[in-house]
């Protein structure tokens, strides 16, 4: 009887143990399907892709509208990039040919993992304290690719875009890293999520100064006008992108349409983020409403300002960008200090 009860109970344990194991199996698939949809599909690549499209078409239509015109139609982002997808992939005699198709590919990687650290509303995918410093650091080298793929294109064109694009690039970052840091210091953190959730007043009402800041650092960075020195199409064609086309060419445009939305997501968490309702739905609306709020700033900017020169953007930069930013950032440290 002993015996009977013995392989009764170590039955039921070999049961338990087999039930436990598969809903650990369960579990582990649950969760890594749940990863791979955050990272695919939403807030990931997939919801990334279509808002590039969708800010794109927006942009354009508010800048065609405002100067009297009509402007494209919604498909038309998309049919662009199918449409450069299908032409020759075409370099000039003495282009270095892997270099000049590696650059975008980075560019396009380095946007891409950026995204990942930048919450849209209650969503993140990565979230680490430091988090934003690896973000300001991504978001840093499609514009260094810009500026080496101007000079390995060997073409006047490119390499006068590309050396405009480095001298642009001194001139906005540090004012834009100074701006950014403001938040940083007044929430004691370098994680951009619990910046976003610590705002019970915008930090834009706080700080309207590094607010403004910033948002003329992100024209910089995205090269809209009147920052779109680089690729002065009436004076050096498309800067360093002059002789790329096809494939190649294709990967450059998307990356500067989901730089742009990356860029918005950024400001939008680390200056008017705080929403308290609590509700999912409600949350995403709201930072939907303020992402394309700045995304019809950056339109309405582009068409009411004219293009700077290259000594007049390094004069604003740093006479008057970067000392406003300092200023900005030393009250800063004096309030959160309490001195």
């Amino acid at each position: 009887m002993p015996r009977f009860i013995e392989m009764i109970c170590g039955l039921g344990s070999k049961q338990n143990r087999n039930r436990s194991s598969s809903m650990g199996i369960s579990e582990n698939m649950i969760g890594l399907l749940s990863a791979l949809f955050k990272l695919l599909i939403f807030p990931g690549f997939g919801f990334l892709f279509v808002c590039a499209l969708a800010f794109q078409w927006i942009d354009r239509r508010v800048a065609a509208r405002l100067q009297g015109r009509v402007g494209p139609p919604w498909f038309q982002p998309l049919a662009d990039l199918i449409k450069l997808m299908a032409k020759e992939d075409v370099l000039p005699s003495g282009a270095s040919e892997w270099i000049c198709a590696a650059l975008p590919m980075l560019s396009l990687a380095a946007v891409l993992t950026a995204a990942l650290h930048v919450p849209v509303g209650p969503h993140s995918i990565v979230d680490f304290e430091g988090d934003l410093i690896v973000t300001l650091f991504l978001l840093s080298i499609p514009t260094l690719s810009y500026f080496l793929a101007g000079w390995v294109s060997v073409s006047v064109f490119s390499i006068v875009g590309g050396n405009r694009s480095l001298l642009q690039y001194f001139s906005y970052e540090v004012p834009f890293l100074m701006a950014l840091s403001g938040p940083a210091i007044l929430h004691g953190s370098w994680s951009i999520s619990h910046i976003a959730e610590s705002q019970a007043i915008w930090t834009a009402l706080v700080q309207p100064l590094g607010f403004i800041l910033a948002l003329v650092g992100l024209i910089g960075k995205l090269k809209r006008s009147p920052f779109d020195i680089p690729k002065a199409k009436s004076e050096i064609g498309a800067g360093p992108l002059t002789e790329f086309s096809g494939r190649k060419l294709m990967f450059w445009h998307l990356t500067m349409h989901l730089s742009t939305v990356v860029g918005i997501f950024l400001l939008v968490n680390m200056f008017i983020g705080g929403d308290g309702s609590g509700a999912i739905l409600l949350t995403s609306l709201s930072f939907s409403v303020k992402a394309l709020g700045i995304l019809l700033l950056l339109s309405i900017s582009s068409v009411l300002y004219a293009r700077l020169r290259i000594d007049q953007l390094a004069n604003l930069g740093w006479q008057i960008l970067a000392p406003l930013a300092l200023l900005q950032l030393f009250a800063t440290i004096w309030i959160g200090t309490g001195r």
